[in-house]
């Protein structure tokens, strides 16, 4: 089964208003259309932690530096008629660490 999108703030809003309510778990998955283990996932995370919002999710951190991708960008600009392999190289020989392909692809995408 795919998984979903997360709820909303307002969605988790309504949940935690109709369980203060006194509505039942069933009963608030039956209003709002929402699984009934996510209703229950939702008033847990509710009294265990005081709030529903999500922890802020921390995601690999970048190796270029804003340096970095403008000397990437100075490169490309000198060089226009360069393949990308070619680029990485000459971007990998002016610093002291190596990116791949796909890195200097995605800055390039990245800075239009």
């Amino acid at each position: 089964m795919p998984k979903l999108k997360e709820l909303t703030d307002f969605d988790k809003g309504e949940i935690i208003g109709l369980w203060k309510g006194n509505h039942s778990n069933s009963d608030i998955s039956r209003i709002l259309g929402h699984p009934e283990s996510t209703v229950a996932y939702i008033i847990k995370k509710y009294k265990v932690n005081g709030t529903t919002s999500n922890a802020p999710r921390t995601g690999r951190p970048t190796v270029l530096t804003e340096t970095d991708k403008r000397q990437l960008v100075r490169i490309v600009k000198d060089n226009r008629a360069d393949s990308i392999i070619e680029l990485t190289d000459k971007f990998n020989s002016s610093l002291e660490i190596t990116v791949s392909t796909d890195t200097v692809r995605r800055v390039l995408h990245e800075s239009g």
